[in-house]
């Protein structure tokens, strides 16, 4: 699985990718970030948002049908899916293992595999932002980015989603998020997630927020966090 990620990972990703580096989408994001704080320059926003647990929330039967998705052989998918999903745990007390008990979804944390899986699972929400950008009509690309359409830049379990500061295209981000959550288990984490704005977007600020506040991303209780520039992550 390894030697073949490049070739189906979108170039979004570059984290566990084997011939990239993170540092690249690093790079990339100071460059799209330059300016924001600057009055004149176009409507520009970005989503930065944190996955819930990633890991130890994605569903078994969303995974199956990712490595489907992907083309894999039916062998080699149960093969995986054995490793996933009959692993046995117990609960150390008092410095003795006690009981043991069966998971029921998501991938264990230190096994070498996990990550690969993982950036499979997060290269479904590319190709279905993607596909509602197409669907829809209505999604403005964020300034520089048009002409590669890119909207992504993903860093593990973490992402950046960019676009224009408007409306219909805060709002695709939006129903995508809700779609990939419903299917593969991964929800965001409402309190640790932000709008970022450019200041020559400030008037449209308010709208928004209440985009995200009563209609939120998931069903969880919560809502998302804005921040005006700078974000504190940079």
């Amino acid at each position: 699985m390894r030697g073949i990620l490049d070739s189906l990972i979108s170039l979004s990703q570059n984290a566990f990718v084997p011939g990239r580096s993170i540092c690249d989408n690093i790079l990339l994001t100071q460059e799209l970030f330059a300016g924001y704080n600057q009055q004149r320059l176009p409507l520009r926003c970005a989503l930065k948002v944190d996955l819930r647990k990633a890991y130890d929330t994605v569903e078994w039967d969303f995974l199956h049908a990712v490595l489907r998705l992907f083309g894999f052989l039916e062998r080699f998918i149960a093969w995986i899916v054995e490793c996933v999903t009959t692993p046995s745990f117990s609960v150390c007390l008092n410095g003795a293992p006690h009981g043991f008990f069966r998971g029921a979804r998501g991938l264990r944390q230190g096994d070498p595999m996990s990550p690969y899986l993982f950036v499979l699972v997060m290269e479904v929400l590319s190709l279905l932002i993607r596909q509602i950008i197409e669907q829809d009509g209505g999604f403005t690309y964020h300034w520089k980015c048009e002409g590669i359409q890119m909207f992504q830049l993903g860093f593990a379990d973490d992402l950046l989603l960019f676009s224009k500061a408007d409306l219909p295209s805060v709002q695709i981000f939006k129903r995508a998020l809700t779609i990939f959550a419903d299917m593969s288990g991964l929800h965001a984490n409402v309190h640790k997630s932000h709008l970022i704005l450019s200041r020559s977007a400030s008037p449209l600020r308010d709208a928004l927020w209440l985009l995200w506040i009563f209609r939120k991303v998931t069903s969880q209780s919560g809502t998302w966090g804005y921040r005006s520039w700078p974000p504190d992550y940079l």
